[in-house]
């Protein structure tokens, strides 16, 4: 049994979606309600089975399976043969970050899959219709495909597979609470193996690295570079639809408040940082 407190760990953090319901153009406030809706159903439903799900063992072979769920809420959706060679970027993306993480968890720390006993790493894309997040629920990887508007599709960033993988590492390892501080512990614990997937896949020195979380994710319509700064947190975007980034840096700033389970994904830029 997992230990985590039940939640939906999310790339795209509560506040984000409520600025946009806010500020977005009517289509734009839609799709945020919209998110945050199926956010809370899926909190719930992990409620019932997350904290109750292991993870057959798979032994020493790897397993990295892509799924298709045709704009549905249906999961896990159609298997995919043949993944790596998909022409659909979303399938292939979702296959080469699941697998750049296996690897990189296994070649540096000799981890095998997600539980350390080789769990088979479960892909579903093209989740609901232009669903502007993507969230691990204990079970499966899922991702959803951006409005295309402020978000691009959600396999386009590699450290956002990472993050999101790690968040399984986190409930087998450690088994944080998502809430309050072991909360923001746990996302900052994410965005640090999501870049380091990042920096491994690229070969990149910690001097080289950008230290940003989720970059290409947001569309050149949107004034940001990506979704947080881990070096310098606050500082991702500044957009009139998706507000300013709000994360603080320092621990005299840390943010008191009963959304986003007690502020996991602001208050993270403090140990990121």
């Amino acid at each position: 049994m997992l230990n985590a407190k039940a939640a939906l760990m999310g790339i795209i953090p509560p506040h984000m979606l409520k600025e946009i319901a806010k500020k977005g153009s009517a289509r734009q406030k839609e799709q945020a309600f919209r998110s945050l809706l199926i956010s809370e159903k899926i909190r719930g439903s992990r409620e019932a089975f997350g904290q109750f799900y292991v993870a057959p063992p798979m032994g020493n072979n790897k397993c990295l399976v892509v799924f298709d769920t045709k704009n549905t809420q249906e999961l896990p959706g159609s298997m995919i043969s043949g993944p790596a060679k998909s022409k659909d970027p979303a399938v292939k993306e979702a296959y080469n970050g699941a697998q750049a993480t296996y690897d990189m968890y296994k070649s540096v720390f000799d981890r095998n899959s997600i539980d350390d006993k080789g769990m088979c790493i479960k892909s579903p894309v093209h989740y609901e219709k232009d669903y502007d997040n993507a969230f691990w629920n204990s079970a499966q990887m899922v991702y959803g495909d951006g409005d295309g508007v402020l978000f691009n599709r959600f396999t386009i960033a590699i450290d956002v597979i990472g993050h999101e993988l790690t968040h399984g590492v986190t409930e087998y390892e450690a088994g944080l609470a998502y809430q309050d501080q072991p909360g923001a512990l746990n996302e900052s614990m994410s965005d640090v193996f999501g870049t380091l997937v990042k920096q491994w896949t690229k070969k990149q020195t910690a001097e080289k690295a950008d230290w940003l979380i989720g970059e290409g994710l947001l569309t050149n319509k949107v004034k940001g570079r990506a979704l947080r700064s881990m070096k310098d947190p606050g500082s991702a975007y500044d957009d009139p639809t998706l507000g300013k980034d709000p994360q603080p840096a320092t621990i005299k700033d840390y943010i008191k408040t009963k959304d986003d389970s007690g502020g996991v994904h602001l208050n993270s830029g403090i140990p990121n940082r």
